[in-house]
């Protein structure tokens, strides 16, 4: 049997029984975890899966290429922005799709850290559009990390093991059932967390908020850990990141109960078609939405541009998003490696 096809079978399946000890949750109900407030319910069949994971697996969006002009930074460039987030009270570096390095509090935070050149399980990889930057050799010394699920995308073991041997004193924020993978990694300081529940590092709040998406890692069980999105704050500084999600009332809860924020990192990759990414994912227009919900006046966009995990083109990624500003919302994408430095 090919290797492709081994790897197909592998991804659709998620047949193997791995049971996770976890603290219970009010959205946890034979053996999964559950969303709340969706507005997409998952329509699509095994079949339509496979599609999808054939047209990824093996490359085949036709858009996938066409790239912004100049998307990536020069990389002295890269490294001079990481020098003026040193002494800003807020800034936001964008690394490559989920992956974001925050300054904030006196602190460095690195949202869903993934360096590898590409993802996947098995010998079928999906390959990156620009290399991540900074390297992660060229990072700062890492506070916090935040996880918000444990998709391929957004947890990378050998990522993980790299910045672990670098920075071993690092604390980890993860949704409950993820934290084994984790200490796998070789960190110790490693904190499971529901919706809602705060943690303190220092002067920072890590604060654990809802999303709307779901787990697919074989072996394990889909939808057997759980994922969410983060809010980091510091004083009177705060930072929302959604991790992935799509459009549901959840947002108005969060604003509700966790209060305003300044700057929010949304997903704007991964969209379409919609009938079958609407249930977990948000098209750029939706992501603009949740960052006003939210109440930040600075949007920034993430989870595009590069890995090529669905059929829009990442221009018409970057295109929607910066015309969805507007109206006290201010629609960032920076460019790969850019520092946007929001407070000094």
């Amino acid at each position: 049997m090919p290797c492709s096809i081994i790897v197909l079978c592998i991804l659709l399946a998620g047949c193997v029984s791995t049971r996770l000890d976890h603290p219970p949750s009010s959205h946890y109900a034979d053996s999964r975890f559950n969303n709340v407030g969706a507005f997409n319910e998952p329509t699509a069949t095994r079949k339509d899966w496979a599609r999808h994971a054939r047209l990824m697996l093996n490359g085949l969006f036709p858009e996938a290429d066409n790239l912004p002009d100049g998307h990536a930074l020069p990389y002295a460039q890269v490294l001079a922005g990481i020098d003026q987030a040193a002494n800003a009270d807020l800034a936001v570096t964008w690394i490559g799709h989920a992956t974001a390095l925050i300054r904030i509090g006196e602190q460095w935070v690195l949202t869903d850290p993934v360096f590898l050149s590409s993802i996947g399980a098995g010998p079928i990889r999906v390959y990156r559009h620009a290399p991540a930057a900074p390297s992660l050799d060229d990072l700062p010394p890492i506070d916090v990390i935040v996880i918000s699920h444990a998709d391929h995308d957004h947890l990378d073991i050998p990522s993980l093991r790299r910045l672990a041997r670098r920075n071993p004193d690092a604390a980890v924020y993860v949704p409950l059932g993820v934290g084994g993978l984790v200490r796998l990694a070789g960190f110790d300081d490693v904190a499971e967390m529901d919706w809602y529940e705060t943690r303190r590092r220092g002067d920072l709040a890590i604060e654990a908020v809802p999303a709307i998406h779901g787990l697919r890692r074989p072996p394990y069980e889909g939808d057997s850990m759980l994922w969410a999105g983060w809010i980091l704050r510091s004083g009177d500084t705060a930072v929302y990141f959604a991790g992935d999600t799509g459009f549901g009332t959840i947002f108005e809860e969060i604003r509700r109960r966790s209060g305003s924020v300044d700057v929010a990192l949304v997903p704007i990759g991964a969209w379409s078609p919609r009938w079958f990414q609407a249930p977990f994912h948000v098209d750029p227009d939706e992501a603009a939405q949740i960052a006003r919900i939210t109440g930040a006046a600075t949007a920034i966009g993430v989870h595009w541009g590069t890995f090529a995990l669905s059929e829009e083109a990442p221009v018409e990624q970057r295109r929607r998003f910066l015309a969805a500003g507007g109206n006290g919302l201010d629609t960032r994408t920076p460019r790969v490696g850019e520092t946007l430095v929001v407070r000094r």
